[in-house]
């Protein structure tokens, strides 16, 4: 079926209001509601791994601070600096030997006491190059660089100072790897330091994951205060990640989230410098979440799939008998009522189209008929009126020859009745323009008036009284001569001494021209300019008053027309408003003012 203009068909109508006002809005539900199952998945992952990495802090929080309080213990407590004195004081081996029992006794107190519920050791470094645990006094391996570390300490002065290279001091123990150390210096005051405390926890402390597998494949990372990694799995993280990661950590603030690829939870440890980071794979901690949204994208582009198919069937199987009906009504025309009978098994409302368009395609079939008679009818009647047309031209001519030998016969008169007689016939046949000029409509109206006193005599005089600002101004052709045709015909035929009047003048944007005349009035009648009126024989035009007002409204609105005063005690006025229009905007300004 061709189609001769861009409407929409039924059937793709149907298929975007279904997808638009249906599927749209289902899936947009769909994709809130999987939004909000993603939020409130994540919300829970986030609180789940807060809560076991806030477990995890609180641990090594509870550690540090007991490792910490352990070695100001040893630099603040009064008797355990004596100790050291009387160690360094012995005038004999068996004074030293009793300071170093009882420093070590003290050492042994210390690790039970404070240290040993996370099994974490102290040992102190003497100033001889010596040291002293728990169990005995022995010499440090060949090789440790004592120097460097001690000068670290010093200018640390009472601040702890994590370093795990601290390890190779510790001769106890199966696996040095597995533990963290910091050391501090043994002074008061401003006292030269009388010794060196080393303190060192188990990794394991740091490293008490909670029961999620997800968070046991990330990993914890200590940091000093200096931003040195002290513990962290390098296998699971990176060590160059880690440093990044640690340094954008400290750059937002220590804001938890994603970074990169890794999901990222920090704190600063107050018992010291040191900072905790978790640091795990994002993909894998939020794998729950992305694989409902994944599993959820696929339903809805299934679903989509599916639904798309089943509204195209639908809309096929409704538009079908409509579109093979729309086909057989291109075809109307054809005097076939076959053509325009559906198939078997349709709807009821296709079937009552059907019936209808059956019965509509005999009228039309009649109506064509007797449109074709009419035509012949009116061509006929034209080609007999062109018979008859007398040519305009001849009638000028012949017009002219009368008015010459009027002349020749020194009849004035007649020639000039004659040659006004020939301005109205010249006007009507040249020009076909629907509007005019005020001066050219006086013009004509004045040869007119000369053919009509000619009649009347001079018991009749008009007078025209229109100022030369609106003379330029546009105006209806032939809708000034009923006027005074009117007043001639109707009000001068009993007067003794009539008198006319045509006044124009400029009202705001409209031009109103007003007709009064002597003659008899209105007689109480009130004639109404609404009604329709028949055409009359004689006068020159056979134009009535009433047809001049509708056809000004026609133009120009219903704020514009012909008024008549019942109001005037003797004779008859009436006015005639039109908007002002010249020439070059006579389209545009008479015609936005319709009503």
């Amino acid at each position: 079926m061709r189609m001769h203009d861009k409407a929409s068909s039924i059937k793709h109508s149907m298929i975007r209001s279904i997808l638009c006002y249906v599927l749209a809005p289902l899936f947009l539900a769909l994709g809130i509601l999987c939004f909000l199952l993603h939020k409130n998945t994540t919300m829970g992952t986030w609180d789940a791994f807060q809560m076991m990495f806030r477990q995890n802090v609180n641990v090594i929080e509870s550690a540090v601070l007991q490792a910490s309080y352990a070695s100001s213990t040893m630099i603040t407590f009064t008797d355990y600096n004596e100790y050291l004195k009387q160690y360094y004081d012995a005038p004999n081996a068996y004074e030293k030997n009793r300071a170093i029992e009882r420093i070590r006794e003290m050492v042994l107190d210390i690790n039970v006491a404070m240290l040993g519920s996370f099994q974490g050791e102290m040992m102190l470094l003497m100033n001889d190059g010596r040291g002293i645990d728990s169990i005995k006094i022995f010499d440090l391996p060949e090789g440790v660089p004592v120097k460097e570390w001690v000068k670290d300490l010093e200018e640390r002065e009472k601040i702890p100072y994590w370093n795990n290279d601290f390890n190779q001091l510790f001769v106890t123990g199966s696996n040095i790897r597995r533990y963290l150390v910091f050391g501090r210096a043994i002074a008061r005051y401003n006292d030269p330091p009388m010794g060196y405390v080393f303190v060192r926890i188990p990794e394991s402390v740091f490293f008490q994951f909670g029961e999620d597998p997800r968070y046991q494949r990330g990993t914890l990372v200590l940091f000093s205060e200096d931003g040195r990694i002290l513990a962290g799995d390098r296998e699971k993280v990176p060590e160059e990640d880690m440093q990044r990661i640690y340094s954008q950590w400290l750059q937002n603030g220590g804001r938890e989230g994603r970074y990169g690829g890794y999901y990222v939870m920090g704190s600063s440890l107050s018992a010291s410098g040191n900072s905790v980071l978790y640091i795990g794979d994002y993909h894998d901690i939020f794998a729950r979440s992305e694989r409902m949204i994944f599993y959820v994208f696929v339903l809805m582009l299934l679903s989509s799939i599916l639904l798309v198919g089943v509204v195209i069937g639908i809309s096929r199987y409704i538009t079908r008998p409509i579109l093979f009906f729309a086909e057989r009504v291109q075809k109307i025309e054809q005097d076939e009522p076959e053509l325009l009978q559906l198939e078997e098994n349709h709807f009821q409302e296709t079937r009552a189209l059907e019936s209808g368009m059956l019965r509509a395609q005999k009228r039309i079939q009649a109506l064509m008929e007797e449109v074709r008679r009419e035509a012949e009818m009116k061509e006929k009647a034209r080609f007999d009126a062109l018979k008859a047309q007398i040519n305009p031209h001849f009638l000028f001519n012949t017009l002219n020859a009368i008015r010459w030998k009027a002349s020749i016969n020194q009849d004035g008169e007649v020639a000039d009745i004659l040659a006004d007689l020939g301005i109205l016939l010249g006007e009507t046949y040249k020009n076909d323009d629907e509007l005019e000029s005020i001066d050219n409509a006086v013009h004509i109206l004045d040869a007119y008036v000369k053919i009509m006193q000619a009649r009347f005599g001079s018991k009749v005089q008009f007078f025209v009284v229109i100022p030369d600002g609106i003379r330029s101004c546009q105006i209806p052709r032939f809708c000034l001569q009923p006027l005074v045709e009117n007043s001639f015909i109707h009000g001068m035929s009993h007067a003794e001494k009539g008198v006319i009047a045509l006044r124009g003048e400029l009202q705001e944007r409209d031009v109103v021209l007003t007709l009064i005349d002597n003659g008899t009035g209105l007689k109480g009648e009130a004639p109404s300019l609404d009604e329709e009126e028949t055409p009359k024989k004689r006068g020159i035009t056979g134009i009535g008053l009433s047809n001049i007002h509708k056809r000004i409204q026609g133009l120009f609105g219903p704020a514009y027309g012909l008024t008549i005063h019942s109001d005037v005690k003797a004779g008859f006025k009436i006015s005639l408003r039109i908007p002002m229009i010249h020439r070059e905007e006579e389209s545009d300004e008479g015609f936005d003012r319709r009503g």
